[in-house]
């Protein structure tokens, strides 16, 4: 029961298949992720261009370009690879949800309304439940080890005690949650 209770309360935080808001610019290299807190574990939502995944924006379009978009969903599939939290923790995946979302419609600010651009989007929910919660002092992304392209995540991090808004970068793929 405990669990349902806590699953019912990440569900508003994550959802699936949203697209672009037409004020947002469209970045290669940098993604979006939230991070939600609770208290037996947390939520992880990613949405990340197609391009910075397997290397282009348009749906598959041959066998080679599907082999690599089914690679990367299974990649994507095992959060606690890309996302590793600290073992002592006992965290493991209760759900991952990831797809890639064809046609999501960008418009960049600077562009006219005649060239908007339609991109691909991986987009991934995640629910990690942890036998000890605040053994979770820090995410390592490998992520930026697995996906070559990947340069930056736009992170906010969600937890009693608030919000935070966070860059985590190739260069230093540790977010530290001890603050």
């Amino acid at each position: 029961m405990r669990c349902a209770a806590f699953l019912l309360t990440l569900l508003p935080v994550a959802p699936m298949a949203q697209q672009l808001s037409t004020t947002e610019a469209h970045t290669h290299g940098a993604g979006r992720m939230t991070i939600s807190f609770e208290e037996t574990g947390f939520a992880l939502t990613l949405e990340v261009p197609g391009v910075d995944i397997v290397g282009f924006e348009h749906t598959a379009e041959n066998e080679d370009e599907r082999a690599d978009v089914a690679v990367a969903i299974s990649d994507l599939s095992r959060p606690l690879a890309i996302f590793e939290v600290p073992s002592e923790a006992g965290c493991m995946t209760a759900t991952a949800n990831v797809a890639l979302v064809g046609d999501v419609f960008v418009h960049d600010q600077a562009q006219s309304s005649d060239d908007a651009a339609h991109h691909t989007e991986f987009q991934a929910d995640y629910l990690l439940q942890c036998q000890e919660i605040a053994l979770v002092t820090s995410i390592r992304f490998a992520y930026f080890d697995r996906f070559s392209r990947a340069e930056r995540l736009v992170v906010e991090l969600m937890s009693p005690d608030g919000v935070q808004n966070l860059t985590v970068e190739r260069e230093n793929p540790v977010l530290n949650l001890r603050n």
